[in-house]
């Protein structure tokens, strides 16, 4: 059963070698954008980077832009053990602010660089006693046989449409900045539109995820050794009403909408797939790219929209994988990445159903949810309570309701 296994996996790299290029070589967009991508990755900047298709493909990379206060040294208050904190605070401020500046740096001179590179370009800097507003707006090639481009303007502000490449990247000074050693001075943030097709395919050409065929697909790479698995479930009908609910105690982690008319049932099948060695973590999830790559590419006119950069998010779920067709049809697939690092424990997790999409911020421990009734897994909660698996979620303390463990 293992050489079958392997075998499989070995199969899904060598077409992911082939079926990949043709993606990937279609989406590789700008160079330099790239170049830009890699040098914020590396300053532990975590760039938004994806692939998707609505109709036509589009290769999209958004960075957000926080510059912190210039750092200042905690003045010495001859305490040991305070001032020996204190020193550990002020190195990561220190470290945080310098790894901004050289992000905000690298979009900046990226932005340059690319001016003689556009057809149309429009920039707007502004500095003055500490007040920085930055506005770039670039447009680059143009379609064949020659859509014509459309400009937005609304004071300072320019946006272009109909472009190849669409670049914009604006940066405003913080209004509220109390000038406070952990504040911010100014945010902003850098998108990149990539378009190669000038032309939408027709709605009624695009097609659904075949969410049996591609878990199918993904079934032996996480049937590996070592892998343990959990399933949830979460339902609501039209019984239920969300104005019951306290948001402020975060019931759901992820909670998506079908578009009208509403549905009348909503299900969500949830599996978790945990892995506790990191290198394991990795190879599982490089075969699971690969073999997302393949399926896409086999399947031409699927809805939707892949982050080829997704790694284990800290604390959080980080988007591998969405199929972006419940909008038009009341059926979705996703795949979520999680990881809590100080415990080894990495986790896929893969949602799939009809209606609205809830993943519940329990969802390390519960087993259900109904109609806002929970019930939770006894193994689970062996080692989470209800308000540590919330916490796990989100990276947050939150104080919630409690709940006994029920089979």
């Amino acid at each position: 059963m293992k050489r079958i296994v392997f075998a499989l996996c070995a199969i899904f790299v060598f077409l992911g070698t082939m079926a990949q290029g043709n993606i990937e070589k279609r989406l590789q967009g700008n160079p330099k954008i790239d170049s830009l991508v890699n040098k914020v990755v590396a300053m532990g900047v975590s760039p938004d980077v994806s692939y998707s298709f609505d109709g036509k493909l589009h290769h999209t990379v958004s960075i957000q832009c926080i510059r912190m206060n210039d750092f200042q040294p905690t003045a010495p208050t001859g305490i040991a053990r305070v001032d020996s904190m204190n020193h550990i605070g002020d190195s990561l401020r220190q470290q945080q602010a310098e790894r901004w500046d050289r992000a905000y740096d690298a979009i900046r001179n990226t932005c340059k660089s690319l001016i003689d590179d556009a057809k149309e370009s429009y920039v707007w800097e502004y500095h003055r006693n500490g007040v920085d507003s930055v506005r770039y707006a670039l447009a680059i090639g143009e379609y064949q046989p020659g859509n014509a481009m459309t400009t937005y303007q609304h004071n300072r502000e320019v946006y272009y449409n109909n472009a190849p490449e669409l670049i914009s990247f604006y940066y405003n000074t913080n209004p509220s900045n109390d000038g406070s050693k952990w504040n911010f001075k100014g945010f902003g943030n850098f998108r990149y539109e990539y378009t190669p097709d000038s032309v939408f395919r027709p709605k009624n050409e695009t097609v659904p995820l075949d969410k049996v065929a591609f878990s199918q697909l993904l079934q032996p790479i996480l049937s590996q050794k070592g892998i343990t698995s959990r399933e949830f479930y979460a339902y609501h009908d039209s019984t239920y009403t969300f104005d019951k609910l306290d948001f402020g105690k975060d019931v759901f982690v992820v909670r998506v909408n079908t578009l009208d008319p509403i549905q009348p049932k909503n299900e969500t099948r949830g599996t978790v797939y945990t892995m506790h060695s990191k290198a394991q973590a990795d190879e599982v999830l490089n075969q699971i790219k690969t073999a997302t790559l393949t399926f896409l590419e086999n399947n031409p006119g699927i809805w939707f929209s892949y982050h080829p950069y997704a790694d284990y998010g800290y604390k959080k779920l980080y988007k591998l994988l969405q199929s972006e067709y419940m909008t038009r049809v009341p059926d979705f697939y996703q795949i979520y990445l999680h990881s809590v690092v100080e415990k080894k424990e990495f986790n896929i997790i893969i949602v799939e159903g009809t209606g609205d999409m809830m993943i519940p911020a329990e969802w390390a421990v519960v087993k259900s949810w109904k109609n806002g009734k929970a019930t939770y897994d006894k193994r689970a909660m062996k080692y989470l309570t209800p308000q540590q698996a919330r916490e796990k979620s989100s990276g947050r303390s939150i104080t919630t309701r409690q709940f006994e463990p029920i089979d």
